[in-house]
């Protein structure tokens, strides 16, 4: 089919215009030309081809752009607001390193295929043919009668009997991989969960944390044209006014810096659960606007800034967990897939001294065969001779130049290797559920704490705005009491988000996979802040 398209692609072409085909169809289109098969001139059937043809280039072209542009399935029915079960199911789905992780362990599959056939006997064919000059077979006439062909055809069915440990060696090895390669998928699993939350977790305290200045905005920028109208008609001060600008021009600027975490922090998801983030295109924006000589409103939202392709949706609650410390860090040593894969991979270096080991000993196959061969000897009654073949083999290399004591050598140093990774990587199991205990403390402690600030900076706007209203106080303490409230929030959301970030950390350092230990029911009072 190909050459065919070929030729009915170049079929207009006449001999002397061969140069403008591709050197490789020269020789080719000569011998079809001669043969009849192509026709300088033109034929009833090439105004069809070519309208065929053309028809079916305008009906292809745009089925394949169309196809290279689609969108994933998956992204064509992803929800517009996600929640976290449904963006760990989508990571899960997606993610490149849990695909990689399983085609590993497909990998790992494949070789224990390969070391069993070790157990399994092997059918092998072979066959030779050569032909010798005349006087040579004929040895210039001593023996006139000698074939000038000679062949042999020969098939073998070989068991190993004895390998020296080799064969059970690679299969106990095989074995340890896939484990290994399991216990890696496992956390894999464990570590893409745990960056799945702590990214949720971010967008819920970025979007909070932009409600938060948006709010500051409004505020400030209420209190900016209270400040100006009252200089317009000569009852305010300049100064104050230009304080009110001043903190105006300084909350937008961490709204702006709010409003670009949460979109990295949008990206960031997008990137582990492998959706495109398709936005639109950022609308150009002068920076120098940052300070204003008069404040503009503030828009809530920006869609020339590129909208993300999902929202989310959750609360980034606090819910204390009892957890031990002596306890996590027993549960990790216990239940962590990196020291089960250090075990075998301790485990797998011995079989491999083993293998290497196997070396300095005999090998012994048992074969059973059938050979055809012929017979060089014209004058003889038959032309070939057939027959069956049982034997034994047993190969022992004596000496090979020290090669499998270096093998050794280096395997018994792999060993020690891994003995001291084991060892490391214990102690950095360790200092990572440390870590993240004292993580969660602190941010348990700060929680407590900014959650009693939180109320009495509000307490404390509402003071300072009654204070202003009868003229008790300036307008510098209202400001500082906006500020201070803005800041107790934020520092109230981080602290939050600490906390779930610092108990997914701390769940993936106890291998538990998102099913972390439930909390046993406590009293009501315990409830309360």
């Amino acid at each position: 089919m190909p050459d065919g398209f070929r030729y009915r692609r170049i079929q207009a072409h006449a001999p002397g215009e061969i140069h403008r085909i591709h050197p490789d169809e020269k020789v080719r289109f000569k011998r079809h030309w001669q043969a009849g098969w192509i026709s300088g001139k033109s034929t009833p059937a090439l105004p069809l081809r070519r309208t065929i043809g053309w028809l079916w280039i305008t009906v292809a072209a745009p089925l394949a752009v169309w196809s290279a542009e689609a969108p994933l399935p998956m992204t064509e029915s992803l929800p517009s607001r996600l929640t976290l079960a449904q963006c760990l199911n989508l990571v899960l789905q997606r993610n490149p390193d849990v695909m990689v992780a399983q085609k590993k362990l497909e990998e790992a599959a494949g070789g224990i295929v390969e070391a069993r056939a070790g157990y399994l006997p092997g059918l092998t064919s072979s066959a030779n043919y050569s032909r010798v000059e005349d006087s040579y077979m004929n040895q210039n006439g001593a023996i006139p009668d000698r074939r000038p062909e000679l062949w042999n055809v020969a098939i073998r069915l070989t068991e190993t009997v004895y390998s020296g440990g080799a064969v059970g060696g690679k299969m106990q090895i095989a074995k340890l991989t896939k484990a290994s390669r399991l216990l890696d998928y496992e956390s894999a699993l464990d570590r893409v969960i745990m960056d799945t939350r702590i990214a949720f977790y971010e967008i819920l305290q970025n979007k909070a944390e932009v409600a938060v200045h948006q709010q500051a905005v409004s505020f400030l920028e209420g209190e900016w044209m209270n400040q100006r109208n009252r200089l317009q008609v000569g009852a305010g001060d300049r100064l104050q006014m230009l304080r009110a600008q001043v903190s105006l021009s300084l909350e937008r600027a961490a709204l702006l810096e709010s409003e670009n975490r949460l979109r990295n922090s949008y990206v960031r998801m997008s990137e582990l659960m492998s959706v495109p983030y398709a936005g639109a295109r950022r609308a150009r924006r002068d920076h120098k606007q940052l300070i204003l000589s008069e404040p503009q409103p503030a828009a809530p939202g920006r869609a020339g800034d590129g909208e993300p392709p999902f929202e989310v949706e959750g609360e980034l609650a606090y819910a204390k967990q009892p957890l031990d410390l002596n306890t996590c860090l027993a549960r990790a040593l216990e239940l962590r897939s990196e020291m089960k894969v250090r075990e075998n991979d301790i485990a797998a270096q011995k079989q491999q001294l083993v293998v290497d080991g196997s070396t300095f000993k005999p090998k012994v196959d048992a074969f059973v065969g059938y050979d055809v061969v012929n017979e060089p000897n014209a004058a003889a009654s038959r032309n070939y001779y057939s027959g069956y073949m049982v034997g034994v083999a047993a190969t022992w290399q004596i000496f090979d130049g020290w090669a499998a004591r270096g093998k050794a050598d280096a395997t018994r140093a792999r060993i020690a290797q891994a003995e001291l990774t084991q060892e490391s990587t214990r102690n950095a199991i360790q200092a990572e559920v440390v870590r993240a205990f004292h993580d969660l403390q602190q941010a348990e402690e700060t929680i407590q704490t900014q959650q009693r600030n939180v109320a009495l900076a509000e307490e404390s706007l509402k003071l300072a705005r009654t204070n202003v209203e009868l003229g008790l106080t300036t307008q510098l303490e209202l400001l500082q009491s906006r500020l201070d409230l803005t800041r107790a929030q934020t520092v109230e959301l981080s602290a939050r988000f600490a906390y779930n970030a610092a108990l997914a950390r701390l769940q993936r350092a106890m291998s538990s996979r998102f099913t972390i230990l439930e909390e046993p029911p406590r009293p009501a009072a315990e409830h309360q802040p």
